[in-house]
């Protein structure tokens, strides 16, 4: 019943992963810059490029 909706074992075990990450990592972290300009385009221009990969081999 549990796998019939996609919410198995190994998805329960990525989420729980995922938030010790959130939580644990910046405790471990130095003090850190911000990003300059260029980098914070660099994320948007990623996530376009995907978007547009996505989209074009889906059809």
């Amino acid at each position: 019943m549990a796998n019939e909706y996609g919410l198995g074992f190994g998805s329960i075990l990525a989420v729980v992963i995922v938030a010790i990450v959130i939580l644990f990592v910046p405790l471990m972290m130095g003090p850190v810059a911000p990003p300059s300009p260029p980098l914070i385009l660099v994320f948007p221009v990623i996530l376009l490029c995907v978007f547009l990969y996505l989209h074009f081999t889906s059809k």
